[in-house]
């Protein structure tokens, strides 16, 4: 669940598989933010593997210029066009019920990017994307990227009602209960 910012992480990821002796089946990237998807292509390239993404996320992750140029309104400045914010391309396909993996569920988390999903392991596991901040961020930053505001409050008050056994925000420490750090959201 989704490949991190850029190739190192990509070949983080792969010593990791390796030294597990694991097989990674495909990458599931909850959204289209280079930070998210920065390590397909390397994994693309030496696994070959498939990659998928939630709705439009996938076009984007597929021809990755689009979130720069979408965070600043048309062909982004030179500063824009960094690790951060334009990720390698890679072939991502549109994630659907069909290609999910058996064992996991998808959830629409709508707020912070265009389909931004997260999904749920049958043991109960919550992987939340950035639908969430830790409180490190959000007292550096005060306020993240928003794409739809009702969305986002939507998905924080979806948060109090899910049941796992641990919560895993991309951006704060792994929970057993979300709850506290959703309301830290909602208060900012």
């Amino acid at each position: 669940i989704d490949s991190g910012g850029d190739k190192d992480t990509g070949r983080k990821i792969q010593k990791i598989l390796e030294s597990q002796g694991w097989t990674l089946g495909c990458i599931l990237n909850t959204h289209a933010n280079a930070d998210h998807n920065g390590g397909n292509n390397l994994l693309q390239a030496r696994l070959g593997v498939s990659a998928y993404a939630p709705g439009i996320d996938a076009a984007i992750t597929t021809y990755p210029i689009l979130e720069p140029s979408f965070l600043y309104g048309g062909y982004p400045c030179k500063e824009l066009r960094n690790k951060f914010l334009l990720a390698q391309p890679s072939d991502c396909r549109t994630l659907t019920a069909e290609t999910l993996p058996e064992g996991l569920k998808m959830l629409p988390l709508p707020g912070h990017f265009f389909d931004m999903c997260g999904f749920q392991t049958e043991d109960g596991v919550w992987f939340l994307a950035d639908c969430l901040f830790g409180a490190n961020i959000l007292e550096k930053y005060h306020v993240n990227f928003i794409y739809d505001v009702a969305g986002y409050l939507q998905t924080l008050d979806l948060l109090g009602t899910l049941e796992g056994s641990l919560f895993i925000p991309a951006h704060a420490e792994p929970a057993e209960d979300i709850r506290p750090l959703a309301e830290l959201n909602r208060a900012k």
